[in-house]
């Protein structure tokens, strides 16, 4: 099934228009853009995960199991519905051999 956006939007993806971004943020309440923005905090970590565990050509198994956790934590990690702790992402970084940094720009 296909989510459907207000219709203003559902057409011009329908026309494969580019659409700002203001335009679409518009359309939501304060409470449902801070929802968004907190789901975007966990996607970023996720889409970051999954590029350095294919990078090293690691299963989601294999990373686990280096890790000592199941599977499903690493899943739940990539579809960006885990919590990640900095303690998790220095873990990976270390089972990875990766260097984790965090800023603030």
């Amino acid at each position: 099934m296909t989510k459907r956006f207000p219709k203003k939007i559902q057409q011009a993806i329908d026309r494969g228009d580019l659409i700002p971004r203001e335009e679409i943020w518009r359309g939501y309440s304060q409470k449902k853009r801070e929802a968004i923005e907190e789901r975007v905090r966990y996607l970023k970590a996720a889409m970051e995960l999954r590029r350095v565990r294919k990078q090293m050509h690691l299963s989601q198994e294999q990373l686990a199991k280096k890790m000592s956790v199941k599977r499903e934590f690493i899943s739940r990690i990539e579809s960006g519905r885990q919590n990640v702790t900095i303690d998790t992402l220095y873990r990976i970084a270390e089972v990875t051999g990766k260097q984790f940094r965090l800023s603030f720009r």
